[in-house]
């Protein structure tokens, strides 16, 4: 029943945008077929009323002559090298040299659906090859990333080289005439994509992976390197190199190189949350250790490790698509490769997360790995639910106190229905891995827990915790969580910034202070622009023009110069047109992207507004 529910969805998300590929394609097979066709037509109709006005000919001579041009058609003609056809071939003069245009569209055509549809297959094969093995899992995603990045390169140079052609034909061959503006523009447009294309095949993005944290080294956690140890002889693999203590909602380990407090850690690093060890038992959190030690025994971070920064530079390589404009076909194509690829992906981990989980049983206990995930979850959860609300409310907080609130509610939290709720879908949080649900993982490891025996675990004090074998703890806590909730502050009041109408003095403020009243010079004097949060006037504008007004921004360009044109609509309801000639600005870019941002800010005040009062 899901499956069939979920197909639909699939298709039409993924594969048919995909189908966008051939789209060019097969209107230049159409269109040139067509273009050819028109021309016979013409030539044979030329044809017949040279006959019928040659009086010289006979009844006979006059129709054998007709059905040897109706048999062989000028297209026919021009692409054949026959000797006798050489005084026909002349005869068409012009015609022959456009003729062969069309047949060099029909083939290029032809040629781009041929690479789609071998792309299509190789991306097909990749994929499902991704399903077999981890080996072949790597070898796919690679093989698929270099060829179909190639192709793609293809695609778009020959794509474009057909936009800009029917740009010319279309036009000529219906309105007997061309337009020299839209071809240039269709060139322009080609040209990008072409542009953005290769520089995104050789950018390289940045692959840093940088950890809120503070590194614990042994003298500082003397205990919780022993209790890694021993664990990693038990698994019998090899210890992380560095641990690191932080207050995110979850552990991991990783072998990628790891940024923090500007050092850059190579090797293997395990990440364990001082918030979160704090909820659980020694033995509990030994249980969580081990799971992330099995990673480093079944060799999943060695494989996130090699597969990452080819999976960052197709990201990166999707996201420079998605921004190319022409390139928009190719960007669904490679985005239903990608889909079809993160299948495997997620089912392998899920797979990893499971065999870690059953490692972790074997060391330790189900019971432990079961209620380690019940806490990890609901604290998880209810911190997520501490912060939308902190975040949703439309006043300044003086103070944010995430982790007092998050202590403070998790008992009335573990109370309550929501907890169970959350923990029926709960996931835990990985920066690498897609964690199984919750119930998955505890019947894996053998152990059922009832939603009365997960507010038991959840309400239990804990009676020895990690947390007090590692030195300053509180501290490094309280330093992380100072950056943390000053950042989350900030994020906050530009949000209210952008949420505000305003209607006193204070949110006014506020708003400007993000949002301030902006003067941009003109290159003459007695020119200029001016912009708040409200409105935007121009020194050839009788009044202001509020952003409330602003019906559809544009840019145009006319007598070569630029203007930002504003359609209108005044008290009568009534649209009209203002324009601030970019060109006479010092700096026209700065005033555009400041008018983005502030007609943005105005509309997304406008769209919070219904939901504040709902509220």
């Amino acid at each position: 029943m899901s499956s069939s529910q979920k197909s639909p969805g699939f298709v039409r998300s993924l594969v048919l945008p995909a189908l966008l590929l051939f789209a060019l394609p097969l209107v230049g097979l159409w269109f040139s077929g067509h273009a050819a066709d028109s021309y016979d037509a013409d030539v044979l109709e030329a044809v017949k009323k040279q006959l019928d006005q040659d009086t010289s000919l006979s009844a006979a001579d006059r129709q054998e002559a007709f059905a040897f041009y109706s048999a062989v058609p000028a297209s026919a003609a021009c692409a054949s090298d026959d000797v006798e056809l050489t005084r026909y071939r002349e005869n068409l003069g012009d015609a022959c040299s456009d003729l062969k245009q069309f047949q060099w569209a029909l083939l290029g055509s032809w040629i781009l659906l041929a690479i789609g549809l071998v792309s299509t297959a190789i991306a097909l094969l990749c994929g499902l090859a991704a399903f077999i093995s981890r080996p072949f899992q790597y070898g796919g995603f690679v093989v698929g990333w270099h060829v179909l990045r190639i192709s793609s390169a293809l695609q778009v140079l020959g794509q474009g080289t057909l936009l800009v052609w029917l740009s010319y034909w279309m036009t000529a061959l219906w309105t007997n005439r061309y337009y020299p503006k839209l071809i240039l523009i269709m060139a322009g447009i080609a040209g990008l994509a072409v542009f953005v294309v290769v520089m995104a095949i050789f950018t390289r993005p940045s692959s840093d992976f940088e950890v809120e944290a503070e590194e614990l080294p042994e003298e500082r956690a003397p205990e919780l390197w022993a209790c890694v140890r021993q664990l990693c002889a038990r698994l019998k693999t090899t210890p992380p190199d560095h641990i690191l203590a932080g207050i995110d909602t979850n552990f991991f380990v990783t072998e990628h190189e790891v940024r923090v407090g500007g050092r850059t850690l190579t090797g293997r690093t395990l990440f364990v949350s001082l918030s979160l060890l704090r909820t659980l038992e020694r033995s509990e959190a030994e249980a969580v250790l081990a799971h992330e030690m099995g990673h480093l025994l079944g060799g999943d971070t060695g494989h996130s490790k090699r597969l990452s920064p080819t999976l960052s530079r197709f990201n990166h390589y999707l996201q420079t698509l998605h921004e190319g404009g022409m390139t928009m076909p190719i960007f669904y194509f490679m985005r239903a490769y990608r889909a079809l690829f993160e299948l495997s992906l997620g089912r392998s981990r899920r797979a990893s997360e499971l065999a870690a989980d059953r490692l972790a049983a074997g060391v330790t206990s189900g019971q432990d790995i079961s209620r380690s995930l019940v806490k990890v979850g609901a604290y998880a959860s209810f911190r997520a639910r501490v912060e939308e609300k902190l975040f949703a409310e439309d006043a300044r907080h003086h103070s944010v106190a995430i982790a007092q609130r998050v202590a403070h509610g998790f008992s009335e939290y573990a109370r309550s229905e929501a907890v169970h709720d959350d923990l029926k879908g709960a996931v835990t949080p990985h920066p690498f891995d897609s964690h199984p649900p919750l119930a998955a993982r505890m019947e894996n490891v053998g152990v059922h827990l009832k939603p009365a025996d997960m507010t038991q675990v959840l309400l239990e004090p804990v009676t020895s915790s990690w947390v007090d074998g590692i030195v300053d703890a509180e501290a490094i806590e309280a330093r992380l969580w100072g950056v943390y909730e000053e950042r989350f502050a900030r994020a906050h009041e530009l949000a209210l910034a952008c949420r505000y109408e305003p209607a006193t003095d204070e949110e006014r403020q506020l708003v400007e202070k993000h949002f301030p009243p902006l003067v941009f010079e003109g290159k003459e004097a007695g020119y200029e622009v001016r912009m708040d949060y409200a409105q935007v006037s121009c020194t050839e504008w009788e009044q202001p023009v509020l952003f409330d007004q602003v019906v559809t921004p544009s840019t145009a360009e006319r007598l070569f110069k630029k203007y930002l044109d504003l359609d209108v609509i005044d008290g009568s309801r009534s649209t009209s047109r203002r324009s601030i000639c970019l060109s006479k600005l010092k700096d026209p870019d700065a005033v555009l992207n400041a008018f983005q941002n502030y007609l943005g800010r105005h509309r997304f005040m406008k769209a919070h507004r219904p939901e504040s009062k709902a509220a």
